[in-house]
């Protein structure tokens, strides 16, 4: 897996109404973004991606999204669920996410 094209398919999909998350990487990469982009604190003690996505997403819960994009990030993150699987490259694209500086461009600018 390419990370970049993980990031890219989750970039993507905020963009479309009806996109759900296939896959851990993807997942890791929305953990990271919706961390960085809400403004929440990064669960710092997590066990797995299961875990993490259960922490990040209590963290979000009834904040204000206000970006449309934000807002179906956060719906593909409720609805999908991962498995216990976990990686260096999903460990790489989660912290893509949470240093992101252009996170709707599809093209990272790095």
């Amino acid at each position: 897996m390419v990370p970049l094209l993980a990031r890219q398919a989750v970039i993507i999909k905020c963009n479309n109404d009806t996109s759900v998350i296939t896959g851990n990487y993807e997942l890791a990469y929305a953990l990271g973004l919706l961390v960085n982009r809400t403004g929440i604190s990064f669960p710092g003690d997590y066990e797995d991606i299961k875990d993490l996505r259960e922490k990040v997403m209590d963290a979000a819960e009834g904040k204000a999204l206000g970006d449309g994009r934000l807002k179906r990030l956060y719906h593909m993150l409720k609805y999908y669920h991962p498995t216990k699987d976990w990686d260096e490259q999903m460990e790489e694209l989660l912290h893509m996410g949470l240093e992101e500086k252009y996170p709707w461009d599809i093209f990272s600018r790095g």
